[in-house]
């Protein structure tokens, strides 16, 4: 039993690891991160194959880090300007349609412009739109906040009604239906989707919101691959005394009474499985609110919200991604490094709703990113292209073994793969014969490297009834235990990055806090995200 940690941190994604970067830097805490996986980084880390293809598993393209926003600032702190932002090409973004494409620009002016330009009938409504994303997006970055807040001040902004003034409520396509008239702006609108991982009709029009206001400064992407970002926080950790630790799977979180003291953890070395105790006065976890709280402790702690805790970590599809190498640089057929969002119609519902016949080698629409193209320092070309499917469809083989669950799941693997190459070939002619290699990862694929329920990548679906859950934030009705990450703020990389900072100042409490701001304003200037 190891008890020489003051904070241990359950899982080492990208909301751990900003975590445990600034109690070690403001706090000068001694952190434990144990992470299940042999690589420290979740969705943030990277891979290899036939040594010189690498592709990020998670880490696509980020907004709001142009110099001086707060979200820069924040990063730079984090990583001790560790990580360096190569700004996408413009257009960062492509959404394509069967009978037109729009491109996109990291230029919101230009952005508003394009459309109102394609759709001239829409332009007032273009205008409103354009209003109510950054007042929704602001809307919940004010509920986020509040959540982070000293419980004494979070109590009085919920006496005081600064919470749930109703834009939780509405969805995407009540929105759209509401504001628009033509159906292609209205799928246009709703082009991205697929970073959130539910479509207009099930959907917050909050995270939509969120995502939107995002990008309108464009895309970065990490210098040197999104490994760079769990290699800058290691040594921070190290220099303040703690540790990181690869192959711990945590089982349980011991407590005395209703306080976490610890944690008890399988540690695989080789073949063997060895049973360990590690023990801190604080506890916070980046395994997701479902792991916590229904694998992790006793259920009595989830009772009071049980059911809409588990409505909310099944309600949504997981991914397929296909990872690919090629034999020349895909620039030979016109690509920059942007991203393409590409779809068969104009539907967006009914194509979420058909994400089950990749099965009949139909996938309902793809995602196509470039990160060799991203990163100046990438040393063979590689593309990522994803879809949607549920985990049930794969669920049989869940109890086989990583790499060998037969021929059966392999030739559905081949079926789904050649699928999504063909959906892509059949918009940019030429593709196929580009590919030297590709290797394709199912929902099972993410549960075994990341435990998320179901393989889920985003945590807690955005419906409308997330961001109504009061319970559902930073802390746990478990004394010393927090959590970190997505399921304490918002899906993709920024949102468990914002996680990561509000379990912080919970942590570090006011004085801490102050400190975070502080270290943060230094390094930023007048414009804001």
């Amino acid at each position: 039993m190891n008890t020489d940690y003051d904070v241990i941190i359950i899982g080492s994604g990208i909301g751990a690891l900003t975590t445990a970067s600034l109690l070690a830097k403001l706090g000068n805490k001694k952190v434990l991160v144990l992470e299940r996986h042999f690589k420290i980084g979740g969705f943030t880390h990277t891979f290899r194959r036939k040594s010189v293809y690498e592709w990020d598993v998670g880490v696509h393209y980020v907004g709001g880090l142009a110099e001086g926003t707060m979200l820069r600032a924040l990063f730079d702190a984090v990583t001790e300007n560790g990580v360096k932002w190569q700004k996408m090409p413009e257009p960062f973004e492509k959404f394509v349609y069967p009978d037109f494409t729009f491109s996109v620009y990291g230029d919101k002016q230009k952005f508003l412009g394009d459309l109102k330009a394609q759709f001239p009938n829409e332009s007032e409504a273009l205008d409103r739109y354009f209003k109510d994303v950054e007042a929704f997006s602001q809307w919940f970055s004010k509920q986020f906040t509040i959540k982070a807040l000293p419980a004494v001040f979070s109590k009085a902004a919920h006496f005081l009604h600064l919470t749930g003034d109703g834009h939780a409520e509405i969805t995407t396509k009540e929105y759209m239906d509401k504001n628009f008239k033509d159906p292609k702006l209205k799928a246009l609108l709703c082009s991205q989707w697929g970073d959130f991982g539910l479509s207009p009709i099930r959907s917050s029009f909050a995270i939509h919101s969120m995502i939107v206001t995002h990008y309108f400064d464009g895309g970065y992407f990490p210098i040197g691959s999104s490994a760079k970002i769990a290699d800058s926080i290691i040594p921070i950790v190290e220099n303040a005394g703690g540790f990181c630790e690869i192959n711990h799977e945590v089982t349980e979180i011991l407590l005395e009474g209703d306080k976490a003291v610890g944690v008890k953890v399988n540690f695989k070395k080789g073949k063997d499985i060895i049973e360990k105790e590690y023990r801190a006065p604080v506890i916070i976890s980046d395994a997701g609110a479902y792991n916590t709280y229904f694998k992790l402790l006793p259920s009595k702690y989830s009772d009071p919200f049980k059911e809409p805790l588990k409505s909310l970590a099944s309600g949504g599809a997981t991914s397929i991604t296909l990872y690919v190498g090629f034999k020349e640089s895909p620039t030979k057929l016109g690509f920059k490094g942007e991203n393409y969002w590409m779809f068969p119609s104009y539907d967006h519902d009914a194509i979420y709703d058909s994400r089950n016949q990749i099965l009949d080698g139909k996938p309902p629409m793809v995602y196509l990113s470039f990160p060799s193209l991203k990163n100046p320092e990438a040393e063979a070309p590689t593309a990522e292209i994803i879809t949607f499917a549920d985990y049930g469809l794969f669920q049989k083989w869940k109890e086989e073994v990583w790499k060998k669950r037969g021929e059966d799941y392999e030739a559905l693997k081949e079926k789904i793969a050649d699928a999504m190459l063909g959906f892509v070939e059949e918009r940019f002619p030429g593709f196929r014969s580009l590919v030297d290699f590709y290797e394709l990862s199912t929902p099972l694929t993410n549960e075994h490297f990341t435990g998320h329920h179901e393989g889920n990548i985003y945590g807690l679906v955005c419906t409308p009834e997330r961001f109504k859950q009061e319970w559902l934030g930073v802390r746990t009705p478990v004394e010393n235990l927090y959590l970190t990450g997505a399921d304490a703020c918002s899906p993709g990389i920024a949102g468990a990055f914002m996680g990561g900072v509000a379990s912080s100042a919970v942590v570090l409490g006011f004085s801490g806090t102050l400190r975070l701001m502080k270290e943060f304003l230094s390094g930023k200037s007048s414009k804001s995200v």
